[in-house]
């Protein structure tokens, strides 16, 4: 190199460029991050941001060469690229209070409802790749599980923004209505509500509150939505024989039909006869009787829930009459 040469060239580095002068374009490495990924998954830079994969697609599985996976293996490993850790800055505070789901990628169908602010929904996925399966963790947390599960595919679990820019009231009412509609079986804040419509009907049904000069038995004819007519539900009632004797001052005056704890009609019992014994000899008889609408228009409609007590109901009640003869009315 002649003197000019010499010349022209810096003394020293300029500040900024790089220093090694055999390759101008190549800059020093930056020490990588901690790793937040699956398994097989190279560490990014930490100074390099996560990328945001489209919430509407799950990202496509990326080929590495084998020098790049532990271990020895024969071709190229299909593996999933690492989930977002966050939102980019500004979004959490315009999504407010949001729902979310986590969807399975082998069946593109959600297994959990949830609700949260900030990067909440980005954290269970985070918290299955980071902790081992155990089965203190299977216990007090299953949807960790089934996300190691959903993803030992390869295939990411995709997490979808269902609703945002809610309160937080509103937020914990969609989060128990989406579980309760797809059927995701796990606890919400907010009971679950989900039932056939004559059930809800029933429990929110006014109670009956039967006259204590008014002497009933109870005939459960089977659950909401039984047949109650009277030809159907008249007969084949195990009732005691001293129970029967309408002359008695302890026997029943009425019988309620009931299906489920919901009254059907009303009848004033005139008498009992045997019904033909089944297999088996139980004695068992069956009412005849005129309707009754005063007392029908009382107590048809109405919830007897409180007089069935707990567990299997019995199929017959007595109430003011029969063994729990309390009646003073006469």
């Amino acid at each position: 190199m002649d003197s000019a040469s010499r010349a022209d060239a810096p003394s020293t580095a300029v500040r900024g460029e790089p220093t090694d002068r055999r390759d101008p374009d190549r800059t020093a490495p930056t020490a990588p991050g901690p790793g937040i990924g699956l398994p097989h998954i190279r560490t990014r830079s930490a100074t390099a941001p996560a990328p945001v994969p489209s919430l509407d697609e799950p990202p496509e599985p990326v080929a590495v060469t084998p020098t790049e996976v532990d271990g020895a293996v024969d071709g190229p490993v299909a593996v999933t690229p690492a989930a977002p850790q966050s939102f980019p800055p500004g979004v959490g505070a315009k999504l407010g209070s949001y729902v979310y789901l986590l969807v399975d990628p082998r069946t593109g169908r959600p297994f959990f409802a949830g609700r949260g602010r900030g990067d909440r929904c980005h954290r269970h996925v985070q918290a299955a790749r980071a902790t081992p399966s155990s089965d203190d963790t299977a216990t007090k947390y299953p949807v960790l599980d089934r996300i190691r599960e959903a993803e030992a595919g390869g295939r990411p679990v995709r997490v979808e923004i269902l609703r945002h820019g809610l309160t937080p009231a509103e937020a914990e009412l969609i989060e128990a209505s989406v579980a309760d509609a797809l059927g995701l079986g796990h606890e919400t804040r907010l009971e679950g509500q989900r039932g056939p419509a004559v059930e809800v009907g029933a429990a929110l049904a006014k109670r009956a509150k039967i006259k204590r000069a008014h002497q009933i038995v109870l005939l459960r004819v089977g659950p909401h939505g039984a047949p109650a007519d009277y030809d159907t539900a008249r007969h084949g009632w195990r009732i005691g024989r001293r129970w029967i004797d309408t002359g008695s001052i302890r026997s029943p005056r009425w019988a309620l039909l009931v299906s489920g704890d919901l009254v059907e009609a009303v009848f004033r019992i005139e008498g009992w006869e045997p019904t033909p014994a089944a297999a088996g000899g139980v004695e068992r008889f069956s009412f005849f009787g005129t309707p009754d609408p005063e007392l029908d228009a009382r107590y048809a409609g109405r919830s007897v829930a409180a007089f069935l007590g707990t567990g299997t109901p019995s199929a017959v009640t007595y109430v003011w009459c029969g063994p729990h003869w309390v009646n003073t009315a006469h």
